[in-house]
């Protein structure tokens, strides 16, 4: 995934969700605080209205102001009541926190109400004059506790910042999810554009190597009858030339031969057969060109394993790989042949010492016509996929160029004997 591909698809969206989220959770918490503080204003006002016509009737039943707000100081959520002269000192409070009265004259704002910070929380406050019957002037100062509010506040904050968790994770187990799933049909396509251009590739090469096999076998076949011919009557002088010419002719044929082998479809004929019995058949084989190269043979026996397979191409694969293996390594290198039965498979190794798969060839080592070796045709590699993947099998490889190469065959259906 590209990273504007990112940003369009994900992180983009992402953020205006969480963005209209953490917009949405301020104005609700602001909708509530100003419903609350509008209570709490109408609470106080209506309260204050009602204490201030008991004082009213105190004063004029002539109690003392010291006396008046004992009569007051239980109300609920009213936490101090304070009454005031007309100079605004204060004559009689009352605080459900002792000794914290929160007022002063001179940082006293001019609205009749407003909100400060105590060490209980938040505190609306409530100031107003009123006039006894006698015409003198006293205020009444209330406080009413927004403890409610800060702790819906600190729920609401609460709540919002866990909420905001569960969307962050929601929101990459989502985009992991959209990430793989867009990973894998990237891969998909691009196995599917593979596929494609592999099959266009092959049509174009199967035309193309029937065509040559055609125009070149006929006047291959004259020529072989020919060097035939030669071979009976030619003098004994010419006996070497003539041998040499008709081993030349074997030579070409045994090229197209090997050509036409990969536009025929694989026709496999399947029995049960000892796998390990197939290694040691064509490591022996191998040995006169391993001993040729100074090369050693390590076979790691795993005894008899059972599987269902062609025998003719699955010994085919084996000597290819081994084969392979052997020119790769210079004298005094070993070439180690393994083999095991593991979770219902046959996994089947060739490691060599040799110089190893460059990076930038690695993506082309199983096509066809493409060769690394001198004298190589390109078609054994091409072949052995051909003939594994036809078993339902699979073939890859692991190189470290300069320290060697280790092919691995895997192929269903492996059991001890």
């Amino acid at each position: 995934m590209r990273r504007n591909e990112v940003w369009v698809f994900f992180l983009l969206p992402y953020l205006i969700v969480v963005g209209i989220f953490s917009l949405v959770s301020h104005l609700n918490r602001q909708a509530i605080q100003q419903g609350v503080e509008t209570l709490a204003k109408e609470q106080l006002q209506a309260t204050a209205s009602i204490l201030k016509v008991n004082i009213k009737e105190l004063f004029d039943r002539q109690v003392p102001s010291s006396q008046i707000l004992e009569r007051f100081a239980g109300l609920e959520d009213i936490y101090f009541i304070a009454l005031l002269d007309d100079e605004e000192r204060i004559l009689d409070w009352h605080s459900k926190f002792e000794g914290y009265l929160p007022f002063s004259r001179r940082d006293r704002p001019a609205a009749e109400f407003w909100i400060i910070d105590s060490p209980i929380g938040s505190i609306f406050n409530h100031y107003s004059p009123f006039t006894t019957s006698d015409g003198r002037l006293y205020h009444l100062y209330l406080g009413y506790s927004l403890e409610n509010l800060d702790r819906l506040l600190e729920r609401s904050r609460r709540n919002f910042w866990l909420l905001l968790g569960i969307l962050a994770v929601a929101g990459l187990i989502i985009f992991a999810g959209i990430y793989r799933l867009h990973a894998s049909f990237q891969r998909a396509s691009m196995e599917a554009i593979k596929q494609a251009e592999e099959k266009e590739r092959f049509r174009e090469i199967s035309g193309f190597t029937a065509g040559v096999a055609h125009e070149i076998k006929n006047p291959l076949n004259s020529l072989a009858l020919l060097f035939e011919l030669l071979e009976k009557k030619s003098p004994p002088e010419l006996s070497k030339q003539v041998e040499r010419g008709k081993g030349e002719v074997q030579k070409i044929a045994g090229v197209i031969d090997r050509f036409s082998e990969i536009i025929k479809p694989l026709s496999l004929k399947k029995e049960a057969l000892s796998f390990n019995e197939i290694l040691k058949e064509e490591i022996d084989n191998l040995l006169v060109l391993a001993s040729q190269r100074g090369v050693t043979v390590e076979f790691n026996d795993p005894g008899t394993i059972i599987i269902q397979g062609d025998r003719l191409l699955l010994s085919r694969v084996v000597s290819n790989l081994i084969k392979n293996a052997i020119e790769a390594s210079s004298a005094g290198q070993k070439v180690s042949v393994r083999a095991q039965s593991r979770k219902g498979k046959v996994a089947f190794s060739v490691q060599d010492e040799g110089r190893g798969i460059e990076p930038d060839q690695a993506g082309r080592v199983f096509e066809p016509f493409v060769s690394f070796k001198e004298s190589g045709l390109g078609i054994g590699l091409y072949l052995v996929k051909k003939i594994v993947e036809a078993h339902g099998g699979n073939i890859y490889f692991k190189s470290d160029p300069g320290c060697g190469t280790a092919f691995t065959v895997e192929l269903p259906g492996g059991r001890h004997g």
